[in-house]
């Protein structure tokens, strides 16, 4: 997999320009393949780790804030900027993760635990992770499911990312789809709203 620049400052002012910038999912950058398992009945291999995008004059790499609908490559949609702590509920506590911990996590176990964390943060919020129980669930090589753990312990570390909030008008093209489209709301729900874009983190 080829490294995707991070050039986040050049993306804040574009999207702080306009409000639904597009902006096209490049592919995976880092990370592997898990097995999860949604409400204790939806079980699916996916790719969990840290993805590029891009805008007409940057790129950047982010971690997915919506598991529970699909995004294809080369897909096309617009996101809203907004910063985690101003969100509360569980998208600030996945914004705690990833402002802690986004920079740090560069190697596919680190990213994928990066991703795993992220999600149980937003799916379920618990004090300690548990990726054997609740609205999310997991099964991964046991490094990564370490690093999960060791990173979900920022969820109540105050901090800030960069919440990229699908706008909801996605139009697809291209081929294979993995978990990470669909719109995730303030109160942190993790909830799809059908075929859309993708909700972002990004440190």
């Amino acid at each position: 997999m080829s490294s995707v620049a991070f050039a986040i400052a050049s993306a804040v002012t574009f999207f702080a320009s306009q409000p639904a910038a597009p902006v096209q999912y490049g592919g995976s950058v880092s990370g592997i393949k898990v097995t999860i398992c949604l409400d204790g009945q939806n079980v699916e291999e996916t790719f969990a780790g840290k993805l590029g995008f891009r805008d007409g004059s940057s790129q950047w790499t982010s971690v997915c804030a919506d598991v529970r609908t699909p995004i294809s490559q080369g897909q096309i949609f617009g996101v809203r900027l907004l910063h985690s702590s101003k969100l509360g509920g569980r998208v600030q506590l996945a914004g705690n993760i990833v402002a802690k911990f986004f920079k740090a996590a560069q190697t596919p176990e680190q990213c994928a635990g990066l991703q795993l964390a992220v999600w149980k943060a937003l799916e379920d919020g618990t004090p300690d992770p548990d990726f054997t129980d609740g609205h999310f669930e997991a099964r991964a090589p046991i490094s990564v499911l370490k690093y999960a753990s060791y990173y979900y312990q920022a969820i109540n570390t105050p901090g800030d990312a960069i919440y990229l909030m699908s706008a909801a008008q996605g139009q697809s093209s291209g081929g294979g789809q993995e978990s990470g489209a669909g719109q995730s709301f303030g109160g942190g729900q993790g909830q799809g709203q059908g075929p859309g874009g993708q909700s972002q983190f990004s440190s």
